[in-house]
């Protein structure tokens, strides 16, 4: 049994536990603009008395910058590798070392260049002094590190490959992302990183005592497939991919139509 609110009217409702997706979900995917119902609806859940959480792909310490602009402070990062309560990091765990180092000798072989991040930190290094260059993207600062080795890596938290998506096959075909967790991340690059936020939103029900039945999920793309689950209510945006509609509880309108706001008046939690 979950807790329980009691609303300004004396009805009583169930306490849920949100956990919004970024990119696509809460914020409109071209501008990153979080719309004004969003806002409103995020206000109105926190005074009724709900949890509200991001759940992103992000790394901690990228995530943990923006959330606080929005007045969230509780975060599921890193794919579901890292926790933040209230602002403090609870628990955070990289990449099984040995697939990512096994990819990247696969990469090397085909000289494919890549780079890696190696702390919560966000800086990337690379021991191609051309990566940036090649990569053409700018999610985090490149370092060229010509000491960089595969043997001497100890942690990766995200792991990068410049890659045109209309030469992915030749990526695919080395054989080097079979066992890595990955995702295209935009035309040009593709991310090695943690796919699963269900395993972060069950370490942060853990910590707060509460019971997975009341987890309330929002997502849109393929890093949210592992949040979609049997054990609580997953909402698929109108803009998500076909995979998480099938999966989803109920789908709601596009991010830029009111989808959050629609959806949680739809349940009456707002």
């Amino acid at each position: 049994m979950g807790f329980i609110l009691v609303g300004k009217d004396g009805t009583s409702v169930q306490k849920k536990y949100f956990f919004f997706d970024y990119d696509g979900t809460l914020a409109v995917p071209r501008t990153r603009e979080i719309p004004s119902s969003t806002q409103e609806t995020l206000r109105r859940l926190r005074e009724n008395g709900h949890f509200i959480a991001l759940a992103t792909g992000r790394l901690q310490i990228n995530a943990v910058d923006f959330i606080s602009s929005i007045g969230i402070d509780n975060l599921v990062a890193d794919g579901g590798y890292s926790v933040t309560l209230a602002g403090d990091l609870k628990w955070m765990d990289p990449l099984p070392l040995e697939p990512v180092q096994e990819c990247l000798r696969i990469l090397d072989a085909h000289h494919i260049p890549w780079a890696v991040t190696t702390a919560n930190e966000l800086v990337r290094y690379s021991p191609r002094e051309d990566f940036a260059e090649i990569a053409g993207d700018y999610y985090v600062p490149t370092k060229y590190d010509p000491t960089l080795t595969i043997d001497g890596l100890t942690k990766v938290f995200k792991a990068y490959i410049p890659c045109k998506a209309e030469d992915e096959y030749k990526v695919v075909e080395t054989g080097a992302l079979k066992s890595v967790p990955h995702v295209r991340y935009n035309s040009d690059t593709i991310f090695i990183e943690p796919m699963d936020k269900q395993r972060g939103i069950k370490y942060m029900m853990d910590l707060l005592g509460a019971p997975l039945e009341d987890v309330v999920v929002f997502g849109d793309g393929f890093n949210d497939v592992s949040m979609f689950i049997p054990e609580w209510t997953s909402i698929a945006m109108g803009n998500a991919r076909e995979v998480l509609k099938e999966r989803a509880d109920y789908i709601t309108s596009d991010c830029d139509d009111d989808g959050i706001m629609n959806a949680c008046q739809h349940f009456g939690w707002i």
